[in-house]
């Protein structure tokens, strides 16, 4: 279906010259010669915009567009008033009356005919949606250190051989020694062997100092046996 103007103006001339303008058959063009018959020609015709002069018999072109702001379904129809070149325009009225623009006659039809074809498209593009508001991610609790340790308080490494608990067992000046002794080791290893069952030892054993693995091994398997 073609975009249809409606125009209202008293001037014989100017519909005449509106006609011509868009003699491509672009749009289909309803005339009426004075602001009574555009208010009843307004429903039935359902233009896609509508072209007013501001002075005409009856309702001039500002109680047009007031009209067309007021109704129900239309309202949201463009409204281009049109002004002679010796007419008073009233800004504040034509703001009032919700006018969508204004063009001054006699003006050229390829200015016309631009004005037209902008707002009716515009007219017909929908409203761009807003995007659904985003719900912010929390920042993430930042995992806080033990001084103590070199791991994060929530993975501290445990103790499985039990080893802290021997080096802290030992006589203070045993534990300021420089250097550990062989019966030191023998000593420390009878106590892990202790602790540990074979399948301790098969998983972790050779992760513990190579002295230390050998002999805790050794003295395993003969207690195996």
């Amino acid at each position: 279906m073609k975009p249809k103007i409606l125009l209202a103006d008293d001037s014989p001339t100017i519909r005449r010259l509106v006609a011509q303008t868009f003699a491509d058959g672009s749009f289909e063009i309803v005339e009426v010669s004075n602001g009574e018959a555009a208010i009843k020609a307004f429903e039935e015709a359902r233009p896609s915009i509508v072209l007013a002069d501001i002075y005409m018999p009856g309702k001039n072109g500002y109680e047009v567009c007031s009209y067309v702001r007021s109704h129900s379904t239309l309202g949201a129809t463009p409204v281009v008033l049109l002004v002679g070149a010796f007419d008073a325009f009233d800004e504040g009225v034509a703001q009032g009356a919700g006018a969508t623009a204004n063009i001054t006659k006699p003006f050229e039809p390829a200015a016309l005919i631009e004005l037209v074809k902008s707002l009716v498209s515009a007219q017909a593009r929908p409203e761009p949606q807003p995007e659904p508001e985003r719900e912010m991610e929390k920042p993430k609790e930042p995992v806080t250190a033990d001084v103590n340790s070199a791991a994060p308080v929530e993975e501290k490494a445990e103790d499985l051989l039990g080893l802290e608990t021997i080096f802290n067992a030992e006589p203070e000046q045993e534990k300021t020694s420089s250097a550990i002794s062989d019966d030191d080791i023998d000593r420390i290893a009878d106590r892990v062997i202790q602790r540990l069952s074979t399948q301790v030892i098969e998983s972790i054993a050779w992760d513990i100092v190579p002295d230390i693995t050998e002999k805790i091994v050794r003295e395993e398997l003969k207690r195996d046996r």
